[in-house]
């Protein structure tokens, strides 16, 4: 018999011959992405190139700090708002809601609490009368009659500016666009008009003596509050510009009323308040609404993104107050008497669930729309009250606190 012999075992099998190596299709493939990336590397240099040049000044510590520290919440919203935090007294205290914090300021210092009460930052400023306004973005603090300003983002503040005449007035949209009032000589007035990259866009001159300022939410229109003065009394005018555009969008008149307050609702809506009436614009300038305060003076108003609310004295002692409310596109929600003196108003940040809170010498009431007021009484020397829509700050000079909330009391 003959031997058999096992053939290929422990024997290597080459098949390099039989399949090719290469895939044409798919090497030129690679080619293209490969050839991309290239392209997107030399662009991402040419731009960061042109930045650096052009925007070099604002690539500053503190704006990076800002990059970093405040990425997570421009992910989204947070569902908590302040609720307690205590401080310093300070004199001329004033209080703004910012970001779900707080913003606190005095004659010396200027303060942000975040939405669990840690102090945020904190800066001397000197603004013997601060006054802080605040949107979506920024947050900023100026003393009317003063030549400074400062702009502050939820981390830091940013810059402080000095204007060439006293300021009047000033408002910050919630794009970042913002405007400044300052009186540069007497009876003559410069409205500055910045955009949402901090630069001056136009200047309007007014010789007339501007009262309020607002910039819409968008940061696109300004309104000017104006008193003019005539032969007999003062009128009012209330005049419109778009930003970049050298001639108005309207220019209307009042005879016999000074308007006190002009802003924008949440909603885009112009609003002007004077001593004798609340007018509300539509998109064309023309009146949406509005409703005559009765002869009544007003005593106090408050703006929200659910709203504005007018106090008004239905007699010279006070001891009766008129309370006015109102919705983001003006209608009329609330037009009751209060039985007492009304010293600060907060308006609605839900119209749906109320008609805006006042405060009168020993308690805060908040008005139900169906008539059945609930109140709680308040401790210390309230300065301001602020509906944050889970409860209302009541704000004190060495203290915030939360009534009409089941988590805290006072």
């Amino acid at each position: 018999m003959g031997e058999k012999t096992l053939r290929g075992k422990n024997q290597k099998i080459s098949v390099s011959g039989r399949i090719k190596s290469e895939n044409t299709y798919y090497l030129h493939i690679a080619d293209r992405y490969r050839a991309a990336g290239f392209l997107l590397l030399i662009l991402f240099v040419v731009f960061a190139a042109v930045m650096l040049v052009k925007f070099g000044s604002s690539v500053t510590y503190d704006n990076l700090v800002y990059l970093a520290r405040d990425f997570k919440g421009a992910m989204g919203t947070s569902t908590e708002t302040i609720s307690s935090v205590s401080f310093t007294s300070q004199e001329n205290m004033t209080f703004s809601f910012f970001r779900d914090g707080a913003a606190v300021a005095g004659s010396g210092e200027g303060t942000l609490y975040g939405p669990s009460g840690e102090e945020v930052f904190s800066y001397s400023e000197s603004f013997p009368t601060p006054v802080l306004t605040s949107s979506d973005k920024y947050l900023l603090a100026y003393s009317p009659g003063g030549k400074y300003y400062s702009l502050y983002n939820s981390v830091t503040r940013l810059f402080s500016k000095e204007t060439g005449g006293e300021i009047i007035a000033a408002d910050v949209g919630d794009s970042g666009a913002y405007v400044t009032v300052t009186r540069v000589a007497p009876g003559k007035y410069d409205v500055e008009i910045f955009g949402d990259d901090l630069n001056r866009i136009m200047t309007v001159h007014k010789d007339k003596h501007v009262t309020d300022v607002a910039i819409s939410p968008d940061g696109k229109t300004v309104a000017i509050a104006s008193a003019v003065e005539g032969n007999v009394d003062f009128s009012s005018e209330i005049y419109v510009v778009e930003a970049g555009k050298e001639e108005p969008v309207a220019r209307l008149n009042y005879p016999s009323s000074l308007p006190f307050a002009v802003d924008f609702t949440s909603a885009g809506v112009l609003f002007a308040a004077f001593d004798d009436r609340i007018v509300f614009y539509d998109s064309s300038m023309e009146i949406g609404s509005s409703t005559d305060f009765e002869s009544l003076a007003p005593a106090c108003y408050g703006v929200s993104e659910g709203g504005v609310t007018v106090a008004c004295r239905e007699n010279v002692l006070g001891t009766r107050t008129r309370v006015f409310s109102f919705d983001t596109a003006g209608n009329l929600i609330y037009n009751e008497t209060v039985s007492s003196r009304v010293t600060e108003v907060a308006a609605p940040r839900d119209p749906a669930a109320c008609a805006g809170f006042v405060k009168t010498g020993e308690e805060i009431i908040k008005l139900a729309l169906s008539g059945n007021n609930l109140s709680e009484r308040y401790s210390g020397d309230v300065f301001r009250i602020i509906d944050v829509g889970d409860g209302l700050l009541v704000c004190t000079g060495s203290r915030i606190y939360k009534l009409f909330s089941e988590e805290v009391s006072p």
